[in-house]
């Protein structure tokens, strides 16, 4: 049985980084710990099964395959589903709760998302001259004076160029 034991002893200190390794290959999104835990129950029925009459011929071969088996067993275990009106421990309120948009009115957002695609679609149908004075003032916050001079164009050609053309467009929606 002392044979045996250190026989055993020999093959865990070969073989135990291979089989975590073999078990983080074959359950991706496994914890270290969970890993750890199915190859360290593996180790303990192996070597509560070996006894002085039971000599296993190859013994990494003998760990590589009921670690297999322990993960079969992984796979069939029954997951408890997650309960979104269970209690979360740090907030105390319900686990759905963190998934909802309290703040948020839906209505409101889908008028916003209605609006933002319509000024996509007249933004696209304005000249390039005219996109370019309200991409300038409304998205990189330039003012029409700073354009005026920037471009060397008058203020109200500017202005005539993005209110006017947007106006008309967004009318036409």
């Amino acid at each position: 049985m002392r044979k045996q034991q250190n026989e055993f002893v020999s093959v865990i200190k070969k073989e135990q980084p291979k089989l975590l390794r073999y078990v983080r290959q074959r359950l991706t999104g496994i914890s270290d710990m969970d890993a750890e835990d199915i190859v360290a129950d593996v180790l303990f029925n192996v070597y509560n099964r070996m006894t002085a009459d039971n000599h296993m011929e190859n013994l990494a071969a003998y760990l590589y395959q009921s670690v297999k088996h322990k993960i079969w067993d992984h796979f069939r275990q029954a997951k408890t589903p997650l309960s979104l009106d269970a209690l979360d421990k740090d907030t105390g309120l319900p686990r759905g709760e963190k998934l909802m948009d309290t703040t948020g009115d839906v209505e409101s957002l889908v008028e916003k998302k209605e609006f933002a695609l319509r000024l996509k679609n007249a933004l696209i149908k304005l000249e390039p001259k005219q996109r370019a004075v309200w991409a300038a003032t409304e998205l990189d916050g330039y003012t029409f004076k700073e354009l005026s001079l920037k471009w060397g164009e008058p203020i109200g050609t500017l202005l005539s160029r993005t209110t006017q053309a947007l106006r008309k467009t967004l009318q036409e929606e």
